[in-house]
């Protein structure tokens, strides 16, 4: 399928003062350590827990040479014309599916993005997520229990096995349908490419030890995505997919419960909205993740922590830490494309991390169940 005119240039997608700061950053405090706020033990900031962080490092300049980062080199088996021959309608038939579901139900676009990430988070993107085993499988762990969109993708993989019978991988229409879920959102259009395979294994306890759910403190997230191969721009960007969807009750709740200390006060109004809110709420009653614009893929995320108004922890941290606070300020202060430009090259690493080429894996013949 031709990419539209607007794809995004990765040398577009940061200005001089996004790269200059987090160079400054990263010289002051190396991706893992630095001056964050103290907190107890363990917890967010705390400088026990920042000093043993992942450290920067595999990219830059020495001695005059470039070396590359590992996140910007080609993976093998990956290619924008995979499909050219074997499936050549692979992304229109994705992208038809996914404008179709998102113009019945704006929100499914910010589902298939965190789909996409909780994917991602267990050992690459290799479609584990999908994966049906009643109490066993990722699907059914205790992360996953709001997670949507299954139906959508099983339904797109049925149509691509009736044109190109077990060619398309069911990674690859997650990649492609996470993608088109943004670019339908407001996010510009960025090309991937694919040859992913699928994953044959699928554990509920790993999803709920690996994916980030709340509680961690900057420090572990900055481990979680250094370990994945992404960097502290990706986690401030990729943080920002908050500018558009929901939160349970349940996930509002800790943030609520630890208001009184916390390095990053939450304004006191909004707080009283969610408690009101979620106070007595059960699992089924959401809030808006960005109560001012929450249908545009705009910066407003990121204006909303400067004022207090994060509904997350997660989010709420990002700010007072002198390793992501930097980011935070600069994406609040900037025009609303600068950062959706940065989300499009971040969504386009996360798909590229970790992934199953070649022989591994498998291409599934159904997404919510592996070949026999």
């Amino acid at each position: 399928m031709r990419a539209p005119a607007a794809a995004v240039s990765p040398f577009l997608a940061l200005s001089a003062s996004l790269l200059l700061l987090l160079a400054t950053s990263v010289a002051a405090n190396g991706y893992g350590g630095g001056d964050a706020p103290a907190g107890p033990s363990g917890g967010y900031g705390s400088h026990d827990d920042a000093s043993s962080g992942p450290k920067g490092g595999d990219g830059g300049e020495e001695g005059g040479v470039y070396h590359m980062a590992a996140y910007e080199k080609p993976v093998d088996g990956l290619d924008a014309e995979f499909y050219r021959k074997s499936c050549p309608d692979m992304e229109g038939i994705v992208q038809r599916a996914v404008r179709k579901a998102v113009d019945a139900d704006y929100t499914l676009a910010a589902s298939l993005i965190r789909l996409f990430f909780h994917d991602f988070a267990v050992e690459g993107t290799d479609a584990s997520i999908l994966i049906d085993v009643p109490g066993q499988s990722e699907k059914y762990a205790e992360a996953s229990k709001t997670l949507r969109g299954f139906d959508l993708i099983e339904e797109i993989k049925k149509e691509m096995e009736s044109k190109c019978h077990a060619t398309v991988s069911c990674a690859d229409i997650l990649t492609a349908a996470a993608r088109d879920a943004a670019t339908a959102a407001g996010v510009p259009y960025w090309p991937l490419k694919y040859g992913r395979r699928d994953g044959k294994d699928s554990v509920a306890g790993e999803a709920d030890r690996r994916v980030p759910m709340g509680g961690q403190s900057v420090t572990d997230l900055v481990r979680f995505f250094e370990s994945n191969g992404l960097t502290i721009m990706d986690l401030v960007v990729l943080s920002g997919a908050h500018t558009i969807g929901r939160a349970s009750c349940g996930a509002v709740r800790p943030a609520l419960c630890k208001l009184k200390g916390a390095a990053a006060p939450m304004e006191r109004q909004y707080a009283d909205f969610l408690r009101r809110k979620c106070g007595g709420a059960g699992e089924g009653e959401y809030v808006e993740l960005d109560g001012v614009t929450p249908t545009e893929f705009d910066n407003q995320y990121y204006r909303n922590l400067m004022r207090g108004r994060g509904v997350l922890d997660t989010d709420m941290k990002l700010l007072p830490d002198s390793r992501t606070g930097g980011l935070v300020r600069a994406f609040a202060s900037q025009p609303s494309l600068q950062f959706a430009q940065q989300f499009a090259q971040s969504m386009r690493k996360l798909g590229e991390a970790q992934v199953l080429t070649g022989n591994e894996g498998e291409v599934r013949r159904k997404c919510s169940a592996v070949n026999y």
